[in-house]
């Protein structure tokens, strides 16, 4: 299993937030790049990265997400905000290896469809939630949809695999719920990436012992609740 690192970004800074939520930023650090810089050397295999202006329909870090991707030397996994094919095409030209969508996919299979045409495992969808329905905008709204079924309707797509979160453990250092994980890496055969509550090695051996294929953490690598070096030697 990959431990991937988060680097939120808002207003260029490097953030983390509790639940998602605009004006919760529990960690804010002004220089992304030296922090992607820092991940790197701490082993990272990829960088995850996250638009959230571009995700909230507040702006966009286009501009530092290809200053990053241009600098490192591992892939960057990036996702926030990308709903036309002309963002997805940007993003892969700039270097990304991977992008994720979310409300679009959400909203439009016909788009998600025609995305994984073009870029087939270059695409994963996130399929975030809330008591089990998908959230979109950003976590701000319900979807009307079901995790479960959402996966298995894009399953047959020549997606790379899932993004999910369960956003109601996001950013709270709690742990995470096995429950919605156990039922969705059940569900797909596609590669499943899990964020969202990760707070110790104990989590990260319960995600390695579901079969999730990379683990993305965020505030715990942060506050230093996990050891970010530790963790990427222990579980690659």
């Amino acid at each position: 299993m990959k431990v991937l690192p988060a680097l939120d970004i808002k207003d260029g800074k490097c953030v983390q937030l509790v639940g998602g939520k605009p004006g919760t930023e529990k960690v804010s650090i002004d220089d992304a790049l030296g922090v992607a810089r820092r991940w790197q050397t701490d082993g990272a295999e990829m960088i995850h990265i996250i638009d959230l202006d571009s995700a909230l329909g507040t702006g966009n870090n286009v501009g530092i997400i290809e200053m990053i991707a241009a600098d490192l030397s591992i892939p960057v996994q990036v996702g926030g905000g990308i709903r036309t094919l002309e963002q997805a095409q940007r993003l892969f030209d700039v270097g990304c290896e991977r992008i994720v969508v979310g409300t679009k996919a959400v909203r439009d299979r016909k788009f998600v469809e025609e995305l994984s045409r073009q870029y087939s495992e270059g695409i994963v969808v996130a399929v975030d939630s809330v008591a089990n329905e998908v959230m979109v905008e950003g976590w701000q709204q319900g979807s009307g949809k079901d995790l479960l079924e959402l996966a298995e309707d894009l399953s047959d797509l020549p997606i790379f695999g899932f993004l999910y979160t369960n956003v109601e453990v996001e950013g709270r250092l709690a742990g995470i719920d096995p429950v919605p994980i156990r039922a969705l890496r059940e569900s797909t055969e596609k590669p499943l990436i899990v964020s969202g509550g990760i707070t110790s090695m104990s989590d990260l051996d319960q995600l390695r012992m579901m079969g999730v294929h990379s683990a993305v953490v965020g505030m715990a690598i942060y506050t230093g609740n996990i050891d970010f070096k530790k963790a990427v030697r222990f579980f690659r």
